[in-house]
């Protein structure tokens, strides 16, 4: 710590967490999900191929949100000397969740280059290219542990988007209850720690920008500069998404609400009907 980026010594050490993790997500995709959700699910069974080869990778993006989320909340609140040291601080955690990060991505990437036409997208490609590149610098080196915990917390949200791909492809009305709830936790969710963090994020940079530890990241500056950039515009267009989603879903309950109040009293006016007749 507090090395000239140069003098650091190349550290593989966490590169076997990266093939763990890459072996462990395409075993997941692979055979693992598709057996449970057989057995557990009745409408997977009914769901075309891509469908199905959708629901597996929305599985191991599951499982590996979760995984992350859980050791970045960890980090947060038991390694205070990450947000003391933000630079050059030392890790062992984040650096372990990065490895994991960067091992999903990679399978991530080999399912879509295989399954392209089901599930392919380029700009999934270069949202994953360029986390990694960023992470492979905070397993390699240790620099940026705050700043990279701080980018892993937005995981999150995932699991409330993956959610909502569920429902939706199993036949779950958008005005149902569950649906609702669901919606409206992913949009909560999502702003919280994508967007309401960004200005945090980006004071936090400003704050360190120019100090001897910055200076001495070299080129690794541009990480926290120009890849956080990409980051944070692609998380601010899905959030564009998500809120016209949100917006059509609430818009659509509330027209189908409207439209069976006069239903709901002629409904009433026929039963006081019948309540006078009967006296």
């Amino acid at each position: 710590m507090g090395r000239p980026l140069n003098t650091v010594v190349f550290d593989s050490t966490y590169y076997p967490a990266v093939a763990v993790s890459f072996v462990f997500f395409l075993t997941l995709f692979k055979f693992v999900s598709p057996t449970l959700s057989t057995k557990l699910s009745e409408g997977y069974n009914q769901l075309t191929n891509a469908q199905q080869i959708d629901w597996n990778t929305r599985m191991i993006s599951t499982v590996h949100a979760t995984v992350v989320s859980s050791m970045c909340a960890y980090s947060l609140i038991y390694d205070n000397d990450i947000s003391e040291e933000p630079i050059w601080w030392d890790a062992p955690m984040v650096r372990a969740s990065c490895a994991i990060v960067v091992g999903y991505m990679a399978a991530d990437i080999v399912i879509m280059t295989i399954h392209y036409q089901q599930v392919g997208e380029v700009f999934y490609f270069f949202h994953h290219g360029a986390s990694m590149y960023a992470y492979y610098y905070v397993m390699t080196y240790g620099v940026l542990p705050y700043f990279a915990n701080y980018r892993l917390v937005a995981e999150f949200s995932t699991p409330f988007v993956n959610q909502r791909w569920y429902l939706a492809v199993l036949g779950y009305s958008k005005s149902s209850p569950v649906f609702v709830a669901n919606g409206v936790a992913m949009a909560v969710t999502f702003f919280a720690v994508r967007v309401a963090m960004i200005p945090p994020y980006w004071l936090k940079v400003y704050s360190v920008y120019g100090t001897e530890g910055f200076n001495r990241l070299g080129h690794i500056q541009m990480v926290l500069i120009i890849t956080c950039a990409i980051l944070d515009m692609i998380n601010l267009f899905w959030f564009y998404k998500i809120y016209r989603g949100c917006r059509k879903v609430i818009e659509f309950t509330f027209m189908k609400d409207r439209e069976s109040e006069p239903a709901v009293r002629v409904a009433a006016a026929r039963a006081r009907d019948k309540g006078v007749k009967a006296e």
